[in-house]
């Protein structure tokens, strides 16, 4: 127990810690060339106590800063009235500790990926402004509260981002690699970013109608962060999300199924507890297209009667950081592979898109599950790509358009920011299409 805890019984009737540390080092290359070298060491702590039925916060750098609980008291004073308790004592899954290897990198490990990645592509295409970064990042995470929990965790994983923009388009193609290991130069990312670069050199725009749409795990936001918005909990307190009485019924395609896994062996960002020092586990919250539960936290989960499902994260739709309250949100979601790989399924389409990532994705309805973004990608016609999508809209709900999901590949991937977790290429049947 951390002395912050012990010092704080009797102090508060309760009290949270929260204690981040974080060390990363960053490497990126622009137009082919060593832009930045960047290592840093962070530490961040937020205090959180319960006195008198109300809620008080308080933030530091370090738990050791004299004065935190106090602080946190007297925000206490004039907080919210406290509707719930923080985490007891939790029985945490093992996850594996952070490979040595990956948390042992340093620059001139990162320099010499992006630098032999550069020349691999170099050797194929010497005519691209290439942006390479790489990453390295460690974290050590530590939640302790007065009724019992003692959460404590440390993770590693290596990034590596290829990009270059299309001549003339305002928007480039991009690759991701991310890893618990350390990364070697990436053959295969390497080849796909190349042929995905070279479908660039013409446009095409399809005409306006209903058609298939495959997206690549780059662009599942488009959809997973719809979806999001009606599991979350607050949502689901306040009646406003198009599903808060529909568990046990279908909602999406019986093709798919979504589960929360943070505690996957291996899995980047795994993690034993959520932001409030709560047990993850693996469970489905979409199996077959049916409704299987909610994303909670500690909070809206005593608004409606249930437990805290491990799901609160310091992080909001676009930001976060420890000054964040926690709020329910999907920590590491999972859709199981199918059995063809995305281009046999391309191979089999007539005329479709293939989506890796849309602009414009805050001008639709999300919460109600409706999107609507210029699509970014390619344009399919008799199996083959025949150029990148120009002058492109496309607009769908994911609990109408999505119950018809007919293809899911061999393939995974991770999307591009907001959600964590590991993704397949998804085919759906048919999407509004806007072109010429």
């Amino acid at each position: 127990m951390h002395e912050f805890i012990k010092n704080a019984k009797g102090k508060v009737d309760q009290a949270e810690l929260y204690w981040k540390r974080t060390h990363s080092i960053d490497v990126s290359y622009e137009n082919n060339q060593l832009q930045e070298i960047a290592e840093d060491d962070l530490s961040s702590v937020a205090v959180r106590v319960i006195h008198e039925g109300k809620l008080g916060s308080t933030f530091a750098v370090s738990p050791e800063q004299e004065g935190l609980v106090e602080q946190a008291k007297t925000a206490a004073a004039n907080g919210d009235k406290a509707t719930f308790s923080f985490a007891p004592d939790g029985d945490y899954a093992r996850v594996e500790p952070p490979n040595t290897e990956t948390a042992k990198l340093t620059s001139e490990d990162l320099v010499s990926l992006c630098e032999t990645t550069r020349d691999a592509i170099q050797s194929k295409r010497d005519d691209l402004a290439l942006s390479i970064s790489a990453q390295m990042e460690k974290e050590s995470l530590s939640i302790e509260t007065t009724e019992g929990a003692q959460a404590h965790h440390e993770t590693a994983q290596s990034v590596l981002v290829i990009s270059a923009p299309i001549k003339g388009a305002g928007i480039g193609v991009y690759k991701l690699g991310v890893s618990t290991q350390p990364q070697t130069t990436p053959t295969g990312l390497i080849d796909e970013f190349l042929e995905w670069y070279g479908w660039t050199g013409k446009t095409s725009t399809p005409a306006t109608g209903r058609m298939p749409v495959l997206f690549a795990p780059e662009a599942s936001f488009l959809y997973l962060l719809p979806l999001w918005a009606g599991l979350e909990g607050n949502a689901i307190e306040k009646k406003t999300s198009p599903i808060v009485d529909r568990t046990g019924e279908p909602i999406l395609s019986e093709n798919l199924t979504i589960l929360e896994d943070s505690v996957s062996p291996g899995g980047v960002g795994a993690r034993p507890f959520d932001d409030e020092g709560v047990p993850c586990r693996r469970r489905p919250v979409v199996e077959n297209g049916v409704l299987k539960g909610f994303l909670l936290d500690q909070r809206t989960a005593t608004a409606i009667g249930q437990t805290s499902t491990g799901n609160a994260s310091k992080r909001e739709l676009f930001g976060g950081g420890t000054e964040t309250k926690p709020s329910p949100w999907p920590l590491r979601w999972e859709i199981p592979a199918g059995t063809k790989s995305y281009r046999n399924i391309m191979a089999g389409l007539d005329e479709a898109l293939l989506v890796y990532y849309g602009m414009g994705f805050h001008s639709g309805n999300y919460p109600q599950g409706q999107f609507s973004i210029q699509a970014i990608g390619f344009h399919i016609k008799g199996g083959e790509v025949v150029g990148r999508l120009e002058n492109t809209m496309i607009s769908a709900n994911i609990y109408e358009d999505f119950k018809n999901v007919s293809a899911i590949s061999a393939e995974r991937g991770h999307p591009l920011g907001f959600i964590n977790g590991v993704i397949p290429y998804v085919l759906v049947d048919s999407i509004q299409v806007a072109g010429s």
